[in-house]
C-alpha cells in the first residue's frame, strides 16, 4: 500500500469515523482503524459492530492495499502532522507516515482479520432533507432513556407512512414526538434505532438542503450521506404502544412564550435545585402564570402574563424535563393543554404538528 493524501482531508476522514470505534472491547482489532487505498479513493471505516461510520476521501495511489492502524494512536497523530501532504506506506507489518519533517512507523494488523458490519440490502429508502433529519434528531433523542432497564427505550422509534416520517422516544417521564415530510418513500415502516446512533448521526449531519437517504434492512439502516455512509444494528423488541397514552382533549389550554417561560424556569428552578427534588409549581389562573419553588433555605416566585383557556390548575413538574422541551424548541409562543393536576401536560405548536410533546406531573404536596 502507497498513497499520498490532503493532510487536512485525512484529519477530518479520521475525526469522522473515529466516532465507532470501538472501546474496552474483548475484540482489540475493534479499537482500530481499517485503512483502504484503491483506485483513487482511501477508505476509512471504524465499527464497534453496533455502529459503522466509514468515509471516503481523494487520495493520489501509488499502490492498492490495506491495513489496520491502532486507533487512538493513529488519530493523535494525524491531528499533529505538521505537512500539507500526507504520504502513507507499508512494508509486510509496518506502516510508514510521512508529513512535512515528520515521519513514524507503526506496526498494523492484517485488513482480513478487521471485523466489518454486513451490507445493508436495500429493502427500503427514504429520502429528506440534511437539516430536516438534524433538527428531529435534536429535538426528539433528548427523550430516550438513559438507563438499560428497558432496553428498547434506549432507542428512538422511525415511523413512516404516507404522511412522512415520525419520531418517537420517550423514558416513562416524559415523550417526544416529531414529524417531517419524506422527499421520497412513503410506505409502512417501522424501527427502533439507538439513541446513541442518532446522536453520532446528527453531529455528522450539515445544515443543509441536501438529501440523505436512509435505507433499511430487517436488522440494519444506513444513512448515506454521499461520501460518508453510517450503518447501525436496529433494537429488537416491540416499542411502547404510545399512541394509548396520548391525551385525546383537553380542559386547559395555555398560550406562552417559549423564552420567557424558558427564563422563568431556569431561575426558579435554582432555588428548586436546593431542595431534595427539582420540582417548580405552575398555578394558571386566569390569564396569569405564577411558578414557584420552595426548600429548605429558602423560596422563589416568578409571575408571567400568558393567555389562558379554560379551567384554572394547580400543577408541578420536574424542571429539567420541562425545560428539555423549551430549550429543544425554536417556535416564539406555544401551547400547554392540560386536564387535571396528575394527567400530563402537552406541548404542541400554534399551527401545524410538526412536533408533540408530553411531560408527566408530579405529586404537588401543600405549601409547595
Amino acid at each position: 500500500m502507497h498513497f499520498t493524501i490532503d493532510t487536512q482531508d485525512l484529519t477530518a476522514g479520521v475525526s469522522t469515523v473515529i466516532k465507532a470505534m470501538g472501546t474496552r472491547t474483548t475484540l482489540n482489532i475493534l479499537e482500530s482503524i481499517y485503512v483502504q487505498a484503491s483506485g483513487s479513493d482511501l477508505l476509512l471505516r471504524c465499527t464497534d459492530l453496533s455502529l459503522q461510520i466509514e468515509t471516503i476521501l481523494p487520495a493520489e495511489v501509488q499502490e492498492e492495499g490495506a491495513c489496520v492502524l491502532p486507533g487512538r494512536l493513529f488519530s493523535e497523530m494525524v491531528r499533529r502532522l505538521p505537512g500539507e501532504q500526507t504520504v502513507v506506506s507499508s512494508d509486510k507489518n509496518t506502516v510508514t507516515i510521512v508529513s512535512g519533517h515528520a515521519k513514524t512507523n507503526v506496526q498494523s494488523e492484517n485488513a482480513e482479520d478487521f471485523h466489518s458490519m454486513p451490507d445493508v440490502k436495500q429493502e427500503y429508502t427514504v429520502s429528506l432533507p440534511k437539516s430536516a433529519l438534524k433538527s428531529m434528531i435534536r429535538q426528539c433523542i433528548f427523550a430516550s432513556a438513559q438507563d438499560d432497564s428497558k432496553p428498547i427505550l434506549t432507542g428512538v422509534l422511525l415511523e413512516i407512512s404516507a404522511d412522512g416520517l415520525c419520531m418517537v422516544a420517550l423514558d416513562g417521564y416524559r415523550l417526544a414526538l416529531r414529524r417531517e415530510k419524506l422527499l421520497t418513500g412513503a410506505q409502512e415502516k417501522t424501527a427502533v434505532v439507538p439513541a446513541r446512533s442518532l446522536l453520532e448521526i446528527s453531529r455528522m449531519l450539515e445544515d443543509s438542503d441536501d438529501n440523505v437517504n436512509v435505507i433499511f434492512s430487517a436488522t440494519h439502516v444506513m444513512l448515506d450521506m454521499g461520501h460518508t455512509k453510517v450503518t447501525t444494528r436496529l433494537l429488537d423488541g416491540e416499542f411502547i404502544r404510545y399512541k394509548q397514552i396520548l391525551p385525546g382533549e383537553h380542559v386547559t389550554r395555555v398560550r406562552v412564550n417559549r423564552q420567557e417561560l424558558l427564563d422563568s424556569i431556569e431561575r426558579v428552578s435554582l432555588m428548586a435545585r436546593e431542595g431534595k427534588k427539582n420540582h417548580i409549581k405552575f398555578t394558571f389562573e386566569g390569564d396569569s402564570l405564577t411558578l414557584s419553588a420552595n426548600s429548605e433555605i429558602g423560596s422563589s416566585y416568578e409571575a408571567l402574563t400568558v393567555d389562558s383557556m379554560g379551567s384554572d390548575i394547580d400543577i408541578a413538574f420536574n424542571a429539567k424535563f420541562f425545560s428539555d422541551v423549551l430549550k429543544a424548541l425554536d417556535d416564539t409562543e406555544l401551547y400547554l393543554d392540560m386536564n387535571n393536576n396528575i394527567s400530563p401536560c402537552v406541548v404542541k405548536p400554534i399551527q401545524g404538528e410538526a412536533f408533540y410533546y408530553l411531560v408527566l406531573p408530579v405529586r404537588v404536596f401543600s405549601g409547595m
